[in-house]
């Protein structure tokens, strides 16, 4: 039951990018929320679904491809034609979004995982990086089991402490590779404690962690660096209290419609990701004199947001699903008693993100608790 989370993470995301005015913090709180949502979510599927065979990990990344770049690629493509077509609405709407001019850029804006060059053709591209580059962490071993998660995220925890001891600038604790390490270590061990943590399985839990949520955002206002240190970085405390009231959820035990939106929600999540900063460049382009300061761009253009990222799921991501390649369900000893850990989905790095990749993010079936049922509850692309 994430697609409804997924889906407030990205309309963080959105409205902080459509609308200057938006209060600093919730944008990047709700990537490095998906960031933790990732970890828990590739640890999962890796070793309730793919496994750590060859094969398995082939099949893993495989479904990887399938679920970040399709997407990501048809938004490039609609960002280059603005790019080409109303340079100057571009630069006013954002002055530091350019097109690539290098090799090293184009190279980076197909790839993802090179190193970029300060020009992207989609900004928040780097989140993608950063999933990515951790997804390929996670199956190499860091995911494998729980001492491992143990020494990571001790070892994350030891290295955020180093960056803010000397004092580095918030672009370097946000962005870069090694300092996301943080979100993404926290949600792997979310997953290998899960046996360990409360029961929670009601909605209303779910509720109370959003008000927290929104109650956290609040007070990182009125502290000083606030937004860029406690709230960054409380926030995945308030993400993964969010994460283990969702994780249960049973979506026969709860009304349809909710199952239904959460599915529907989930679809949105990741095009919505992709293609907001497209959507506030035409719009802005289509009502001369508007900007990022103006509600209207956000009032007027999230509706928009969400018919285009309708249309990313039905016509470029849902068909792929017939590409996608089966999982590798691993044999379990007899009577061992698979725990029963959040129905999932994919994340957008992320986006990236998932993510937020998150996520940023493919799903992973979950039926009665695991990633076996192959029948998707999670109201995402099931890659």
């Amino acid at each position: 039951m994430f697609g409804i989370y997924r889906y407030s993470l990205a309309f963080c995301v959105a409205i902080s990018h459509l609308w200057g005015g938006m209060i600093a913090g919730p944008a990047a709180y709700a990537v490095w929320g998906f960031y933790c949502l990732s970890g828990y979510l590739m640890t999962l599927i890796l070793n309730e679904k793919y496994g750590f065979t060859p094969r398995g990990l082939t099949r893993f990344a495989v479904n990887r491809v399938l679920r970040i770049y399709p997407a990501y690629y048809v938004v490039c493509m609609g960002m280059f034609l603005l790019f080409i077509f109303v340079p100057e609405t571009a630069a006013k709407f954002l002055p530091n979004l350019r097109m690539p001019t290098t090799a090293e850029g184009w190279r980076y804006s197909l790839l993802l995982m090179t190193a970029p060059d300060g020009n992207e053709l989609l900004h928040g591209s780097m989140a993608l990086r950063v999933e990515l580059w951790f997804y390929v962490a996670i199956a190499l071993g860091l995911g494998r089991n729980r001492w491992t998660a143990r020494v990571w995220f001790a070892a994350s925890v030891v290295y955020t402490l180093w960056l803010l001891a000397r004092r580095t600038p918030f672009p370097e604790r946000y962005v870069f590779i090694p300092a996301c390490s943080l979100a993404f270590s926290f949600g792997c061990l979310i997953y290998h404690v899960r046996d360990r943590l409360p029961v929670i399985k009601t909605p209303w839990a779910a509720l109370s962690a959003a008000g927290l949520w929104w109650l956290h955002v609040w007070l990182a206002q009125n502290i000083p660096r606030g937004p860029l240190v406690f709230g960054l970085y409380s926030s995945l405390l308030f993400s993964g209290f969010a994460m283990v009231t969702l994780m249960r959820l049973d979506p026969g035990e709860l009304p349809a419609w909710i199952g239904k939106l959460d599915r529907y929600a989930g679809n949105l999540s990741y095009p919505m990701y992709l293609c907001h900063w497209g959507v506030g460049i035409a719009l802005s382009w289509l009502l001369p004199g508007t900007t990022r300061m103006n509600p209207s761009v956000f009032l007027i253009g999230f509706p928009v947001v969400n018919l285009v990222s309708y249309l990313i799921y039905r016509h470029v991501e849902r068909p792929l699903q017939a590409w996608k390649l089966p999982s590798m369900v691993q044999a379990r000893p007899a009577g061992t008693e698979v725990p029963r850990p959040a129905a999932t989905v994919a994340v957008a790095g992320l986006v990236h993100a998932a993510h937020p990749a998150a996520g940023p993010k493919a799903a992973s079936p979950s039926g009665g608790g695991s990633a076996r049922n192959e029948q998707s509850h999670n109201g995402s692309v099931e890659v």
